[in-house]
């Protein structure tokens, strides 16, 4: 079961258990939070490709079964994080997303993809920056 979305200064964060409600949720608070922003269509449909290839693949990498998304926008760029990934979750995660013809979907979309380590914790994150024209 999805825990609360909860924004704190502009950013909304969303915790949900890996299984069949990651895809839905995350979607649709992305759409949310980027139609507040006022963006395209056009670039609101490439933000839900890169939901759609995050939730196929993130569970995998997930610490204790669960993911944390964040995403916070204005009306010229989003930032999507997904936390709570296995140390070296994150960069896996990015390589996971690769298509045959298209490459690597998360670099073709995304004006930016890295990947933040924290050793202590054994955790790591995945942040996109994505523009909305």
């Amino acid at each position: 079961m999805p825990e609360p979305a909860q924004a704190t200064d502009n950013v909304t964060r969303v915790r949900v258990r890996s299984g069949p409600l990651l895809g839905p949720v995350l979607c649709r608070v992305v759409s949310m939070v980027l139609a507040r922003a006022d963006w395209p269509m056009n670039r609101l449909d490439d933000a839900l490709l890169v939901c759609d290839a995050l939730s196929a693949h993130a569970p995998v990498h997930a610490c204790n079964g669960r993911l944390t998304f964040s995403v916070q926008a204005n009306e010229r760029e989003a930032e999507l994080r997904v936390h709570d990934l296995s140390s070296d979750g994150a960069s896996r995660l990015a390589r996971d997303t690769m298509l045959p013809v298209v490459g690597n979907l998360l670099e073709h979309i995304a004006d930016s993809v890295s990947v933040k380590s924290d050793e202590r914790s054994r955790r790591s994150e995945l942040v996109l920056v994505l523009s909305a024209g």
